[in-house]
């Protein structure tokens, strides 16, 4: 990532130099900024950890310069492309505060999405996995007999940990989560019936049991409404990208 360190007459806006050159502090400021804006506690330590890195960039910057390294074509090349990218973020950022997303936009696309939704259905599953068909078949079979137990079965053999421990119980979920041979051997199953034969994926052999099955539940709308405003910034973005690239004379 590439830093530019700004001079400036007033050596009070400087936190420290080295060998003359000052490291300021709007440049400390501005990389805690995005530290903070990456997860990070604002905080005296941070700025500490902060001004101490700027230092070391500047010491090593300075061997680099008198390597010649910065000369070389391949790094000309990559601080043009580092250089163009901090302009196009920050370009993009400013568009986006100019054309804010309005909340009747957001509450027409959780609408949107809710509705496409509303036809899907989610499953309950749970699994037994095991490594080879014998010992599948040797499962079901006693499964078959007597269908309680399933979930002590799978506690006992079922070399998918997560889920053993609870049964074998696999949660809500859409088919789409599923490897495809998983997922199509749920489609004819009716609520509490299990399948007929293991059924081979790259994981192994498993025996499936069809839980439940419900409508999709969406969630409210202050639950993901920040991301749905992140998908209306990118949309915003993309048709803005796209308007400037057919107005622009590109030969390929």
């Amino acid at each position: 990532m590439l830093f530019i360190l700004l001079t400036t007459p007033a050596f009070s806006k400087n936190i420290a130099t080295v060998d003359g050159i000052p490291i300021t502090k709007n440049s400390m400021e501005q990389f805690v900024e995005l530290l903070v804006a990456q997860g990070a506690q604002e905080s005296d330590q941070l700025r500490e950890q902060v001004k101490q890195e700027l230092i070391n960039r500047q010491v090593l910057l300075r061997e680099a310069e008198k390597s010649g390294i910065s000369e070389r074509t391949d790094v000309k090349t990559e601080i043009d492309l580092a250089k163009n990218s901090i302009i196009v973020r920050t370009f993009l950022t400013e568009y986006i505060k100019k054309h804010p997303i309005s909340e009747t936009s957001i509450k027409n696309e959780y609408n949107r999405l809710k509705k496409e939704q509303s036809t899907k259905r989610e499953f309950k599953l749970s699994h037994i996995l095991v490594d080879t068909e014998k010992q599948a078949n040797e499962l079901l079979n006693i499964i078959k007999m007597d269908a309680s137990q399933f979930k002590k079965l799978a506690k006992e053999n079922s070399k998918d940990t997560a889920s053993a421990v609870n049964g074998g119980d696999l949660g809500w979920g859409s088919l789409d989560n599923y490897v495809k041979p998983f997922s199509d051997s749920i489609k004819d199953l009716n609520i509490g019936e299990i399948v007929q034969k293991p059924i081979k994926t790259q994981f192994g052999w498993h025996i499936i049991q069809l839980d439940d099955i419900r409508s999709v539940q969406f969630p409210e709308l202050d639950q993901i409404k920040s991301q749905i405003e992140d998908i209306l910034k990118q949309k915003l973005v993309s048709e803005y990208q796209s308007d400037l690239r057919s107005k622009s004379k590109i030969n390929m």
